[in-house]
């Protein structure tokens, strides 16, 4: 697993991380890579994790609203709407992801 997939799976180990966290996470790592560039690696680093049900994505009226699991069948497209990669205001629909017990459980095993 690369520097990013670790990255961004400790990310949702640790919380309900939105998808704009995501692209904060990787900039840490790579602070002159444009922001198109971190969401296009955000995307394809998540996407591979939910192939592989490491994460479940999460619908939230932010700020801190109940968390509304998106379906699976649903989840590849959520990650391509572009809207869910900026960061929400209070009140808006935001997209988040969570690591599942299987991705809590390759962590540990690494």
């Amino acid at each position: 697993m690369n520097q990013d997939a670790k990255a961004l799976l400790w990310l949702a180990i640790e919380d309900y991380s939105g998808l704009w966290e995501a692209v904060w996470e990787l900039r840490s790592l790579h602070p002159r890579a444009d922001s198109d560039e971190l969401i296009a690696t955000s995307k394809e680093v998540l996407a591979g994790f939910l192939r592989d049900g490491l994460i479940e994505l999460y619908r939230c009226v932010e700020p801190y609203g109940d968390m509304t699991r998106v379906d699976d069948g649903d989840a590849p497209r959520v990650l391509e709407v572009a809207e869910g990669w900026d960061a929400p205001e209070d009140g808006a629909l935001s997209v988040r992801f969570s690591a599942t017990s299987a991705g809590e459980a390759l962590t540990i095993s690494r």
